[in-house]
């Protein structure tokens, strides 16, 4: 974010043996940058028989699990916060997945949740700022970089339905810019089943834990591996006949 903790990488000039001007060496994977942004926007939703009976059964619906998934989501917070989110992607070597494996990482604060901004007026603000600076394409850092990527987790999503049982999506954004122009961007959210968390009994709770984080990388990897690889394919240069 413009408030986060963006550290630019200042890129080496090389001067020419007759002195005559300074030009820029072309960045190399080690000046290259990767500005990670975890998340502390948990999400539930539990749905149930109500939802079957348009707006009014669904508003019921919500009423009746309000207590259900405020205790969901301090569950996520508990087993998925930003600091876990963020090894559980360096096992799943992310940096390789995004095609940025040499990449610095810079770790920039979490996206933050619906209710933090609601009830923050300036917090507020910046968030739209920045929803603007994602929509024309621009940085959301104040890093100047020409070899530049972004990675945002916007929300970590619990859903359950009747029909469709537990599952959990785990929004993502990444924008590439270190090809000139307008960036390589993909953005998606990929559901996988959970059969354990919630935990209901306190032997379940590491098995929770343990599936909930499962979960959440087979999300990152099935969306790295299916909607990142298509989008990086349709702004590759074609190839030569």
């Amino acid at each position: 974010m413009r408030t986060g903790i963006a550290i630019g990488v200042a890129l080496a000039l090389a001067v020419q043996a007759d002195g005559a001007s300074a030009q820029t060496e072309p960045s190399t994977p080690q000046d290259c940058e990767l500005h990670v942004f975890p998340t502390e926007n948990y999400v539930g939703f539990n749905s149930g028989l109500l939802s079957g009976f348009g707006l009014v059964g669904a508003l019921a619906d919500v009423d009746a699990h309000k207590n259900r998934v405020a205790t969901v989501r301090e569950l996520m917070k508990d087993y998925l916060g930003p600091d876990i989110q963020l090894a559980e992607l360096e096992k799943a070597h992310y940096r390789e997945r995004l095609g940025v494996t040499n990449y610095r990482v810079v770790v920039e604060p979490p996206t933050p949740s619906f209710e933090a901004v609601k009830a923050d007026p300036q917090l507020k603000q910046k968030i739209k700022a920045l929803n603007a600076d994602l929509k024309a394409g621009k940085r959301i850092t104040s890093s100047t970089n020409p070899c530049y990527a972004e990675f945002l987790l916007t929300s970590v999503f619990y859903f359950k339905a009747m029909m469709y049982g537990s599952n959990l999506l785990v929004g993502t954004h990444f924008r590439d810019f270190s090809k000139g122009g307008a960036p390589v961007m993909s953005v998606g959210a990929v559901k996988n089943p959970l059969e354990v968390f919630p935990p209901k009994t306190p032997e379940a709770v590491e098995p929770a834990k343990a599936e909930l984080r499962d979960a959440f990388t087979k999300d990152f990897l099935e969306w790295a591996d299916k909607k990142l690889k298509d989008d990086r394919g349709r702004t590759s240069p074609p190839k030569a006949r």
